[in-house]
């Protein structure tokens, strides 16, 4: 599978590593050791969920650097995103904190905000290139129900609150993956798993990455792909 990023090819290359847990799983069921067989169903479960969530951190952590490689001006940017990256750097170099204790009031201390407010004016000015400052939310945290935060780490670019509403595939089969996986690792349970619903898991978060791979190369160049 082609892709435009580094994280993705990446990705398609471990997630075969599920393939062969399935197989191992099949293996333990022909010998009747159904213990055995839900054991490598759970880990394939497990790692399949794992993976995408690696993968969309690393996709956005790459989808940053691609944008300053390009040369984008600011203005480029849709205003959704700089705002949250405003957001995220004044949360990040709160000027209010670095100013609350006076007796660590110093030349340097001075020096300090100058260089913030200089990198806020950065940030604002249309005419500059997309630079170092500029910031996006990239942790994917997981849990019983991660669908949200899939939808606000891509959110932050253009504010859609949704932009797989026009994916080929419902992403709210996603929160279903989700629910098992947490169920498996917090509270050990054993769900009626099967090869083939193992297997339906994996091409489904396949189904995202591609999806989210193209949805960043087109904002990157338009129609244009980004070659790896």
């Amino acid at each position: 599978m082609s892709s435009n990023f580094e994280a993705t090819a990446d990705f398609f290359s471990s997630i075969k590593s599920i393939d062969i847990l399935v197989m191992f799983a099949e293996n333990e069921s022909e010998l009747n050791h159904e213990e055995n067989r839900t054991l490598f169903l759970k880990l394939a479960v497990v790692s399949t969920v794992t993976k995408l969530q690696v993968y969309i951190e690393k996709l956005l952590d790459e989808f940053l650097y691609k944008l300053r490689l390009v040369k984008k001006k600011n203005k480029d940017l849709p205003l959704h995103a700089r705002l949250v990256s405003l957001k995220l750097f004044s949360a990040q170099n709160s000027l209010l904190n670095k100013l609350e204790n006076p007796t660590t009031y110093s030349e340097q201390k001075l020096n300090d905000i100058r260089h913030h407010i200089l990198d806020l004016n950065e940030l604002c000015d249309d005419k500059k290139d997309i630079g170092p400052a500029f910031l996006l939310k990239t942790k994917f945290p997981l849990g019983k129900n991660g669908l949200n935060e899939l939808k606000e780490l891509f959110g932050q670019i253009e504010g859609n609150d949704n932009i797989f509403s026009t994916a080929p595939f419902d992403i709210e089969e996603l929160n279903a993956v989700l629910n098992i996986r947490h169920n498996i690792v917090h509270q050990d349970q054993n769900p009626q798993l099967t090869e083939l619903k193992v297997n339906e898991y994996k091409e489904f978060v396949q189904k995202i990455a591609v999806f989210v791979d193209s949805y960043l190369a087109q904002f990157l160049l338009g129609s244009e792909r980004v070659n790896v």
